[in-house]
């Protein structure tokens, strides 16, 4: 059996100009079963023509696995339907599939997928693979969805418990199909887990859903096997994509010494985290700056009481400012999440997270829009006080407005929100941003990059050719929502 792993092409422009990784989550799969069979992983995210690309290689291969967000199901489908003329079967797998297997299973969409992996998918996946080599039944594989015959539809068996850390495998890199274009800033990368879950219950996150309320830790020796193993397979930079890596602050020093200790001070290491989980230990940042830490995504959500409990952070602690001052002085550069749209926001309420961000002089502020992915509670919510404006699952990816508020509507949240973006990258910005002094080659070829653009719309707009909602228009058209003019 030969298959072929494929991640999604769809990607959040604004993101993929800072940093594009590798799969980690494919490799992990092709991990489980590279013993069985021959496996690879195609990260087509970097690809212009990833269609072509898939059409060129996709003969030969028996299964095609495919891995989708809401905001990626759509295209996954296209890639099924390729590899599907080129006569593989195909399984789904990753967030949308897993919460959505019950109304795919009855949507025409299912004529394109023979079976979904739902949820932690290392074990399922290795089954399902033994099942099709063995031509045994898949009655009796857990966390599977599959046809139980011609025009039957799809069953759907009971979830798999999860995994036990100690059984997961390293990730496989050396089946990835594509090597290079990936990167932070201008420094390659490569992508380690150190613990999966997060046991508290923000109520617009879809990672309860998948995990449960629950946080398991992979052994420090092991992340410092991977850490070395990606090192080996050309990385400079490691991301931690861990789901609240701060949940154990102690751990994450104990990590950070290993690191020193084990002579990997020279990548530099980035992550999310939880503003409180940062702000509770200077002591753990000053770690993470000598360990080598040089980026921090930061949960800061809102500042406004009111909104954090509508997202369900209503008893954790805002503290951002101490969060933000403590990485600053260790030089590590702060992108924060910061979320609006919430049900009783207005105007004023949104440009709050603004004037937040100005105040702290975050590096990289994401100013997200309150996106009601499916199935989580905060949906169930927005649906039932009538906010929910759109559920076409393409623009889920909390850069577009998908809802109105109480005060405001669907496209004023969005006009306002890309107001912020636009004004907050000015000279006041380039004065205190921390990226130049770190990244000064990628900073420097950012700015030559978008100076022309900048000078362009300056001009039409002094000239009176075009207004900034012609330009929002044109940003909201290419996707690209966190740039602008002031």
């Amino acid at each position: 059996m030969k298959i072929l792993l494929l991640s999604s092409p769809v990607v959040q422009l604004d993101f993929d100009r800072i940093a594009r990784l590798p799969n980690l989550g494919l490799a992990s799969l092709a991990a489980h079963v590279d013993d069985l069979c021959t496996v690879h992983v195609a990260d087509i995210h970097g690809l212009k023509n990833y269609r072509e690309y898939v059409k060129r290689i996709v003969n030969g291969y028996d299964l095609v696995g495919l891995t989708a967000m809401s905001f990626q199901y759509r295209e996954a489908l296209a890639l099924a339907t390729i590899a599907k003329e080129a006569g593989a079967e195909t399984v789904f797998g990753g967030y949308h599939p897993t919460l959505a297997a019950e109304e795919i299973g009855e949507s025409p969409d299912v004529a394109l997928i023979d079976y979904i992996v739902r949820g932690e998918g290392e074990a399922t996946f290795r089954e399902l693979v033994e099942a099709r080599l063995a031509g045994k039944s898949l009655k009796d594989i857990l966390g599977l969805s599959y046809h139980e015959g011609e025009g039957k539809g799809m069953v759907h068996n009971p979830p798999r418990p999860l995994l036990k850390v100690e059984d997961i495998k390293m990730p496989n890199r050396d089946v990835r199909l594509i090597t290079r274009g990936f990167y932070s800033f201008d420094v390659p990368i490569d992508s380690v887990e150190t613990s999966r879950g997060c046991t508290q219950g923000c109520k617009f996150c879809s990672i309860n859903l998948m995990y449960g309320r629950r946080f398991r830790r992979f052994s420090i020796e092991r992340v410092i096997e991977d850490i070395r193993d990606a090192e080996a397979h050309g990385a400079g930079s490691i991301f931690f994509p861990d789901d609240n890596i701060t949940l154990d602050t102690k751990r994450l020093e104990r990590l950070c010494q290993a690191i020193i200790d084990a002579g990997l001070t020279h990548l530099r290491y980035k992550t999310q985290a939880s503003a409180s989980g940062i702000a509770s230990s200077k002591q753990l940042v000053d770690k993470m700056g000598e360990a080598g830490f040089d980026g921090v995504f930061l949960g800061v959500e809102s500042i406004n009481k009111r909104n954090l409990e509508f997202l369900g952070k209503g008893k954790m602690s805002n503290d951002a400012e101490k969060a933000v001052q403590y990485l600053h002085e260790n030089n590590i550069i702060v992108s924060t999440g910061l979320i609006g749209g919430n049900p009783d926001d207005d105007e004023e309420d949104l440009w709050e997270n603004f004037k937040l961000a100005r105040r702290l002089k975050v590096d990289f502020p994401i100013f997200y829009i309150s996106t009601p992915y499916p199935k989580t509670q905060m949906r169930a919510e927005l649906e039932e006080m009538g906010l929910v404006t759109n559920s076409d699952f393409t623009r889920y990816d909390g850069l577009h407005a998908n809802l109105k508020t109480k005060n405001l509507s669907e496209e004023e949240v969005q006009y306002i929100t890309w107001q912020m973006n636009a004004r907050y990258y000015d000279l006041e910005w380039l004065r205190y941003n921390k990226v130049k002094r770190i990244y000064p080659k990628w900073f420097a070829n950012e700015i030559r990059r978008l100076t022309p653009f900048y000078a362009r719309r300056k001009l039409d707009l002094a000239l009176g050719r075009r207004t900034p909602r012609d330009f929002f228009q044109e940003d909201l058209a290419s996707g690209e929502l966190c740039k602008g003019v002031t």
